[in-house]
């Protein structure tokens, strides 16, 4: 992501799956956790005494079988006994046969999810806001069953990332510029991201660093019908639970991965502590703005206070945090300073100010030290 300039920059916020999915898809739901329109049994192959698994979403396991209608026919298209059980921890509830599975056999499961009905029950949504179909899917039975119950080997990998973040309270400005946020227009009011614009110039005074941890199952190690058995979850060191198995951690911390093994019930329970090496490069990470801004600006630079939009009122002068003076009200008829009329993404915006001629810098600028502190380059570990 480039430098703030003199440019309207447009921030992209939210997930991007929700902004892709047409509307009807979320079926009257929030847009971060869209009801499923279909539910399969999360692997096509199992042990001879395996059971069938769904994951309907995050902390749906139970509230899904209400508007879930399950068959599973053996290979002469009968229908198979089996009962439900849930495990609404691990978001995720199994189908367990009433008699033992045919090794080598081949079933259809066929499931439906009434997502139109739910959307009404759970957020008063319109009758057809949505249109679901059943689905069919073919499991296979393997020879062998489980091997003994133990923890799975796991794989997890980490990568230091340094980020730019859409925060007013990041920037630095001159030549009156007095950033603001506004909603972007799409389906997810306040997710679908939102615009900074501003008149004049604007950098940024810091990045973010942090270490993104992923935990999966050694899948290549335990095979297919093995890993099939298994559900994962995440906790991140105040004890909260992740949503997946990706930990975003701002400093150092230690996770703890929950591993259940659907077909006997038992949890499995890794430990590990993270980031300590990168202590100093995680969380706000400042970087020196002055040669920016010396090549940048007309006037003195500034920063301000304000949630969504930074108040003329309250501005201090950088790097020394003197009180900078409120823009003077024009004469009628003209826009205050600061104000600019929305604008598109990428347009140049110009400051009134001419700002790039040396010659009218002030020479507080002239005098502050260049160099400062490096800006901290993407690292893996």
């Amino acid at each position: 992501m480039t430098s703030l300039s003199r440019v309207v920059a447009t921030i992209v916020a939210g997930l991007s799956w929700a902004a892709a999915r047409p509307a009807w898809a979320h079926c009257g739901d929030e847009c971060t956790n869209p009801l499923p329109l279909f539910l399969s049994p999360t692997s096509s192959v199992l042990a001879a005494d395996g059971v069938l698994a769904f994951s309907p979403g995050y902390e749906r396991a139970e509230r899904a079988l209400e508007f879930l209608t399950l068959k599973v026919l053996d290979a002469m298209g009968e229908e198979v006994a089996g009962a439900f059980e849930v495990h609404a921890d691990f978001s995720v509830f199994i189908w367990r046969p009433a008699q033992p599975w045919s090794a080598g056999a081949t079933y259809t499961v066929v499931t439906y999810v009434d997502t139109a009905a739910w959307a009404t029950a759970e957020y008063g949504a319109q009758p057809g806001a949505c249109v679901t179909h059943e689905r069919e899917m073919q499991v296979t039975i393997a020879a062998e069953p489980l091997p003994a119950p133990a923890a799975p080997p796991l794989v997890v990998t980490s990568e230091h990332v340094v980020e730019t973040w859409d925060a007013l309270a990041d920037l630095v400005c001159c030549d009156g510029a007095y950033p603001r946020r506004s909603d972007a227009v799409g389906h997810c009011p306040g997710l679908d991201g939102y615009q900074i614009e501003y008149a004049g110039f604007c950098t940024r005074l810091r990045e973010h660093g942090q270490l993104e941890v992923v935990y999966d199952f050694d899948r290549e190690a335990l095979g297919a019908v093995a890993a099939s058995n298994f559900a994962g979850r995440l906790f991140g060191p105040d004890d909260q639970p992740w949503i997946g198995v990706q930990a975003n951690l701002r400093a150092p911390g230690c996770l703890r991965f929950e591993a259940l093994d659907l077909a006997r019930g038992e949890v499995f329970v890794d430990e590990r502590c993270h980031g300590d090496e990168l202590a100093d490069a995680l969380g706000p990470l400042d970087i020196d703005p002055t040669a920016t801004l010396v090549a940048s600006c007309a006037g003195q630079a500034y920063v301000c206070e304000g949630e969504d939009s930074w108040d003329p009122e309250k501005c201090t002068t950088w790097p020394d945090g003197q009180v900078y003076p409120a823009p003077v009200a024009p004469p009628d008829g003209e826009p205050p300073a600061g104000e600019t009329a929305a604008v598109d993404p990428g347009e140049q915006v110009e400051s009134g100010g001419g700002g790039c001629s040396t010659h009218e810098r002030p020479g507080w600028l002239a005098l502050v030290v260049l160099g400062g502190l490096l800006r901290r380059r993407r690292a893996r570990r």
